[in-house]
């Protein structure tokens, strides 16, 4: 199967503008995130997405391989569809553009749970962190994934669930790593959005609020999304820590 691997980098984020090009020890976040995309072994190739010039320019200077995407994408699976009307693959997966550290054996776990999903007709994967910590279960920016025995997504919430109300409940944490087939990536974007996706802000509910099951795999924790400029600091403490 052809796999194409797509980093949406926009550069309007509320938290923290043009996050994509801001410097990470010495080097802008779109270059790390793309040099651990280089390292999965599951990709056939990869693409950064964005909707400004400036992310656009960079990446060619470094020898990125970017496409310019409309600015009008609610989402970044948005962004991917409009990528695979030009870009023929099998497999699309959405690596965010703000994970530095994003582990890319983590990259091929969610790449390879689609492939064995798509015999049993799910055209969407997921992955998940088993074991919440305290801090994650009290802020509505961590999303809880509840899977089901066979290895399916059963629902999504920014609340921790499932409510612990007769026994406790070791409750896992969704991780932003999302493979699709094309089918499934283009009935995303032809449809409008439902009532508990902008609820809670969850683009993957939109498969399950229209009926579609969603696989989901468990991978290690460790990498550290950037929303804010002081998470700029958490990470380049991990890359030293690891001798980056």
């Amino acid at each position: 199967m052809r796999t194409l691997a797509v980093i949406p980098a926009r550069y309007r984020s509320s938290r923290f503008p043009g996050k994509p090009l801001a410097l990470i020890a010495g080097r802008p976040m779109i270059q790390h995130v793309w040099d651990r995309v280089a390292l999965c072994t599951g990709l056939s190739a990869a693409v950064v997405a964005t909707d400004d010039a400036r992310i656009a320019e960079l990446c060619a200077s470094l020898g990125i391989d970017v496409e310019l995407t409309a600015d009008t994408h609610e989402t970044g699976t948005d962004r991917l569809a409009e990528v695979a009307r030009r870009r023929a693959a099998d497999i699309y997966v959405n690596v965010q553009g703000d994970e530095p550290l994003i582990e890319p054996a983590s990259i091929d776990a969610v790449t390879r749970c689609l492939v064995e999903a798509v015999p049993r007709g799910i055209g969407v994967a997921t992955a998940y962190i088993e074991g919440a910590t305290p801090e994650q279960e009290a802020s509505t920016s961590s999303v809880h994934l509840v899977p089901t025995q066979d290895g399916c997504v059963m629902t999504f919430s920014r609340l921790p669930v499932p409510c612990a109300f007769q026994e406790p409940y070791r409750r896992t944490i969704h991780v932003g790593l999302y493979a699709f087939t094309g089918p499934a990536l283009q009935a995303f974007a032809s449809r409008p959005r439902g009532p508990v996706e902008r609820s809670e802000s969850i683009e993957l509910m939109r498969y399950l609020e229209y009926g579609d099951r969603i696989a989901c795999t468990p991978v290690p924790p460790g990498s550290i999304g950037v929303d804010r400029p002081e998470d700029v600091a958490r990470v380049e403490a991990v890359l030293a820590g690891q001798g980056r």
